[in-house]
This record gives C-alpha cells, structure tokens and sequence, in this order.
C-alpha cells in the first residue's frame, strides 16, 4: 500500500482516547513494536488489522486512511518546488514530507500557510505587473501625466531662468502651470479611484480559485445538504445560498461565484444519481462506469463527477481523485489523493492521460500510471464538448480524468479488461517536481534531484 498518514490519525486517536500504544495493540491482537512501526507511518496498514485497530479506537477504518492533510501535503510538495538550487540538499526532508506532518503537524500547517500567501502575493503582484502593462486606462492616464509633468517642468523652466519676462506673458505661463497642474491632481485622483476599486474587486486571479480549493477541501468536496436537497429534504437553491453565506473560506464575490457555480452543478448530479441509489449501484456493479451511466442515463463525465465524491466518513468506497481542465490545461476543478498531488498552478505532466483524451474526444481512455515513487493508479480519461458546435462554432472541449489507487480498483469492473501487470505509462505530478531522468517530453528542470526509482515502460500500442 503506498503511503499515507494513517499511523499519524490512529497515533493521535489513541491519545485522544487515553489508550497506551500496548493496549491498543493488545485491543488489536497486533504486537506493540508493529503498531509503533504502523504510528510513524513506516508500515502500512490494511484489510484485517486496519478493521481491527478502527474498531478498537471506535472509529470507521475510512477516517483513518485519508483525510484534511491530502492538501498539506500538496503544499508543502509544491513549496519544495520553489526552493530551487537548494532543494537538493533537502531533498531527504523532502521525500519525508509525510514524516514531518505527522511529527510536527503545526509546524507543517505553518511552512504551508506561509508558502500559500507567498504564492497569493507573488500571483497578485503578477496580475498588479500584467495590468500595468495592458490596462488601456491606466497607459492613457500615465501618458497623460507624463504630459503634464512635462508641461509644468518646461514651463517653469522658462518662468525661473527668464528674468524680463513681460507681465502679459508672465500670467499666461503661470494659467499654464496652473491648469496643468489641476490636470495632473485629477488624473492622479482619478488613478487612486481606480486601483482601490480593483482591490476591492478582488481583480487576483489565483486567489478565487484558491479560495474555492480551501473550501472544497474543507468540505471533503462531499456536501450532505446537497445530496438531503436532491431527496426532498429542502430546495436546493437555499440549500446552496446557505452553504456559501456560511463559508468562512470564501472572503471575495468571484470565489462565492465559483463556488455557488460548483455547487449548482454538485446539485444537479445529485438529483440525477441520488447518492444511496448510487451507492448502491455501484457497490453492486463493481463500479462499472458504463452501467452506472445507464443506470442513470447521465453522460459518462457526471459518473466521474458523482465517484469523486462517493467516499466520505461512514461510507465504504474506493478513494477516487478527479481533475478537470479545459483545452489549455487549465484546471477548473482538483480532487487530489495524498499519492497523486495535482498541481494548483502552473503547467501539469504532460505525460497524464487527461491530455490524451482531446486527441480522440469522446473516446474514454482507460491506462495504468506510475508516479516516481513506483504507486500506481488506474486513470480513466474523457474530453467532451463544454460548449457545442453551430454554425460558425467550433466545438469547445473539457477533459476529465479519474483516477484512483491501482490497489483500491484492481479487483473491480472498473479495470475489467486491463490486466494488472500491464505497463504503466511514467508519469509526474509536474515538471518541477519529477525525478524522471529520461523523460522525453520535459518542459522544465527538474529541481529535487535523481529519480528514486527507474522509470516504467511504456505500453505498447
């Protein structure tokens, strides 16, 4: 099983209980040195013993396998990617990523928080930069009061070194200072106007998106209200207002947009796959896509959608992760898992088979991916129309990717026909931060130094 933070939530249940390490291995039926071993995240923990320790700890086995620190780990990932020439020499502390959260889990949530408003700063002073290139408004109003310094320099010039000057002309150079001088106050005013409004609104363009991914995050990207609407236990509509009006996460209008718009959307797969039907169906159909989409007669990207989200505390399912992105590679929604980090900004591994899927539209892709550190996930990968084409219109599209732990899948319909030992297409989370040595297709350094393990094969054609 790749690794997780399991020992870390079970280490501190059992003191928030007031077990012993040796009564709870004993509750277990394990042996004290193994769940030391398990606590520090140094073995893995699965089937019988994972049951075992949950129950003894009066837990469902699903809290103790993934949970809010999926996000700290991306971050504190991509924080060691900005390090720079100085991350090979960290690189063990980078590697041990997991180790660090779980013993010292407040300086962690403290180097992340630091990372995320250096990032937000420097995006916001990259967009303040952009605008002062582009802005019409802004290159009018600086020529203007480069005119008007101009106008009041060359003026004064003339007033200071002309010692004669008649009196008729001395009034008109000083109506010329003055006027311009009122230009050059209200530009000025005009321009201070200006940038309070754009911070007012909130004109960053990472940070609503950044605002919509803590939210998410802090929901578990799983929202009951929703799926209670979509049975009949109150309107959606209000259910929805009620959700962002109370979303501490969400400080600007354009994130309160993004996400009453992703919730409008949340609302409607569940009205179309209400979630115990769809549980129920998929339990009893291995997850076959195909027929959960027919089931519900809903296209094939809603069933990625609705997956993405079936896995919340007290429901037994495969941890499924989801990104979607647009033609350009921009993603628009980021479901993570802890072993596969999506990147939040910035250009994704142009080997992921989300990428592929708009060569062949409409076509769901099935593949085996391998991470550096040897995990591998099953992906299934979808480009479909986002706006259709008309007359005049070519069509638009969105690619989706689903994916999830090949351990976690391997038995159900879901990999029917893709056989385990297949090869799996080497792939990272980014350019940045991959350890590949011989990847063909790199658009960036790599910066955290040799791969840890040699690379897979790719499969043949």
């Amino acid at each position: 099983m790749a690794r997780s933070l399991a020992g870390t939530r079970i280490r501190e249940r059992r003191r928030t209980i007031g077990l012993t390490q040796a009564a709870l291995a004993r509750k277990a039926g394990i042996s004290a040195s193994y769940l030391n071993l398990i606590e520090h995240n140094r073995r893995g923990i699965a089937g019988r013993t994972l049951g075992a320790v949950a129950k003894a700890l009066d837990v469902a086995p699903e809290a103790l396998l993934q949970g809010p620190e999926v996000t700290l780990i991306g971050d504190l990932r991509e924080a060691a990617g900005e390090l720079g020439e100085q991350a090979p020499e960290m690189l063990p502390e980078i590697m041990a990523v997991e180790e660090l959260i779980g013993r010292f889990p407040g300086w962690a949530r403290l180097i992340a928080g630091l990372y995320r408003r250096n990032r937000d700063q420097t995006a916001a002073l990259g967009a303040l930069s952009d605008r002062l290139t582009h802005d019409p408004f802004l290159a009018e109003s600086l020529h203007t009061m480069l005119s008007n310094i101009t106008a009041i320099r060359s003026t004064a010039q003339i007033l200071s070194s002309t010692e004669d000057l008649p009196d008729d002309q001395r009034r008109a150079f000083d109506r010329i200072v003055h006027e311009e001088s009122r230009r050059l106050s209200d530009v000025a005013g005009a321009l201070t106007d200006y940038f309070d409004r754009a911070g007012d609104a909130d004109a960053t363009p990472a940070t609503p998106e950044e605002e919509l991914d803590r939210f998410l995050d802090r929901h578990g990207h799983a929202f009951d209200l929703l799926d209670r609407a979509a049975m009949g236990a109150g309107e959606p509509a209000t259910r929805i207002a009620e959700i962002v009006d109370g979303a501490a996460q969400l400080t600007s209008d354009a994130a309160r947009r993004l996400a009453h718009g992703h919730l409008t959307d949340y609302a409607a797969d569940a009205a179309a796959m209400p979630f115990a039907p769809f549980l129920e169906e998929a339990t009893e159909g291995r997850y076959d896509l195909d027929r959960l989409a027919g089931r519900f007669d809903v296209p094939l990207a809603a069933v990625f959608r609705r997956l993405a989200v079936l896995r919340r505390p007290g429901v037994t399912a495969p941890a499924f992760g989801l990104v979607i992105a647009n033609a350009a590679g921009a993603a628009r929604l980021r479901r993570p898992l802890a072993d596969f980090p999506l990147p939040r900004h910035g250009a994704a591994c142009p080997r992921w088979p989300l990428f592929l899927a708009l060569s062949q539209p409409g076509r769901p892709l099935r593949d085996w991916v391998a991470m550096p550190d040897g995990s591998r996930f099953l992906t299934v990968s979808l480009a479909s129309p986002a706006l259709p084409a008309g007359i005049g219109r070519h069509p638009v599209f969105e690619t989706a990717m689903l994916f999830a732990r090949a351990e976690d899948v391997a038995d159900l319909a879901l990999a029917r026909d893709i056989p385990g030992a297949s090869p799996a297409i080497a792939v990272g989370s980014n350019c940045r931060l991959c350890t590949r040595t011989d990847c063909g297709v790199r658009a960036e350094a790599a910066i955290l130094g040799p791969a840890a393990a040699e690379p897979l094969p790719e499969p043949q054609p």
